[in-house]
């Protein structure tokens, strides 16, 4: 038998195959390279480019509404909607108390109240008074105003709030709240027996 040849070291084998780290594979060219390293970037940049976008929509200032934007229930003829009035404290009860014994809404009421009152009490009510003074000079008593209250919804459609802010002006009324509270006032006065 021959003698088996003596094994080299094994530092001093190098292998075929093996590839020096600097020098890019055979196979692969340095352009492919470009076009996967620029696709990442891309990827890596779209997202906060993204989220960016979106922080800025959400950024921008709303559209404020037109001051003369009709709403939805002044564009539906006979929808009912709240209209809100001051009463004074005192009033208010005797009104609570109307409305309970009746069995009806201050909208009810209300329109009671109007065809149970004439239109010379209301302008009385309105028109300013004027006493003569020791000097004759004439005083001319302060125009009337509202009185401050405590709020009531009053539920009317459109054409009823069209007549209600006509009666205001044909009565000189300072408010909507001094006119109903004065027919109220008046309607519930007359409802009253002297015994009361």
């Amino acid at each position: 038998m021959p003698p088996a040849a003596a094994p080299e070291p094994a530092d001093t084998q190098v292998p075929t195959e093996q590839q020096q780290p600097d020098k890019p594979p055979a196979d692969q060219a340095p352009v492919e390279e470009a076009p996967l390293v620029a696709a990442r970037e891309r990827e890596e940049r779209k997202p906060t480019s993204v989220k960016a976008q979106k922080a800025t929509t959400g950024q921008q200032p709303t559209a404020k509404k037109p001051a003369n934007a009709a709403k939805a229930s002044e564009l539906v003829p006979g929808a009912l909607r709240n209209v809100g009035v001051y009463l004074p404290p005192a009033l208010l009860a005797q009104v609570k108390d109307a409305v309970y014994q009746e069995r009806t809404t201050y909208a009810d009421l209300l329109i009671d109240a109007f065809e149970a009152v004439d239109d010379k009490q209301i302008t009385e009510e309105f028109t300013p008074k004027t006493t003569l003074t020791s000097s004759g000079m004439p005083r001319r008593a302060p125009r009337k105003r509202g009185e401050a209250g405590i709020q009531i919804q009053l539920r009317l459609d459109g054409l009823q709030v069209a007549w209600l802010d006509e009666k205001v002006t044909e009565f000189d009324a300072p408010s909507r709240s001094a006119l109903v509270s004065t027919v109220f006032k008046l309607h519930i006065q007359a409802g009253q027996t002297p015994e009361e």
